[in-house]
């Protein structure tokens, strides 16, 4: 069993506002995509200007509409924007993050879903900042409809702290399963956690 505490849990849902965002200038602000909008709202709104040790971003997907419109433009011999191109990769939301908030924390960007992504953070307070803190923020959206794997769903982001002091919850990872698509981990975790009677729930169990 791996135990941890996790807090200041922050769920942001396409379609809603994002007021963390609000300190970002306009013109950078409206740049940004749909996708990472929702990731830097939860990611701002559960740090509330304290600090952490490590940052995890986690997606399936990634601004893969980016990358499709990239596509587009290939096949029809128009040069794709350097922009979109540089914004597309699986770490792009993790770089805007840290030039919009001048944030030089540590960081890894992973294809992974919920549990995989607190499992990375632990692994590296445990080795490195026992005493320390880790952001964790899972995001996705759906895939463009073009795609088999296209599901419709809304795009949300999920953001926590985690840190090794106090665990208030373990995880099985003997059990850890293969969900697919990964945006259903997160939300399943996020529906467990606020049942204030359900005590164990597949592989997370509330201490």
């Amino acid at each position: 069993m791996i135990q941890f505490n996790v807090s200041q849990l922050k769920l942001s849902c396409a379609g809603e506002t994002y007021p963390a965002l609000e300190h970002i200038p306009a013109m950078q602000r409206r740049r940004l995509s749909a996708i990472a909008k929702l990731a830097l709202n939860s990611a701002i709104e559960c740090l509330a200007e304290q600090q952490v040790d490590y940052i995890v971003w986690a997606s399936q997907y990634g601004d893969e509409h980016k990358t499709y419109k990239i596509l587009e433009d290939v096949l029809q011999d128009i040069t794709p924007s350097p922009t979109q191109f540089s914004t597309s990769v699986h770490n792009a939301v993790a770089g805007l993050y840290s030039i919009l908030c001048q944030d030089a924390t540590p960081s890894t960007s992973l294809c992974a879903d919920w549990s995989e992504a607190l499992i990375e953070a632990y692994v590296y307070l445990k080795t490195m900042a026992p005493t320390g803190r880790a952001l964790v923020i899972y995001y996705d959206e759906p895939l463009p409809q073009v795609y088999v794997e296209h599901q419709n769903f809304n795009g949300f982001a999920l953001a926590t702290l985690v840190d090794l002091t106090s665990p208030n919850m373990a995880l099985d990872e003997t059990q850890l399963l293969q969900v697919e698509p990964k945006y259903l981990d997160a939300l399943s975790f996020y529906n467990f956690c606020g049942q204030s009677t359900q005590q164990s729930c597949g592989i997370w169990s509330k201490i």
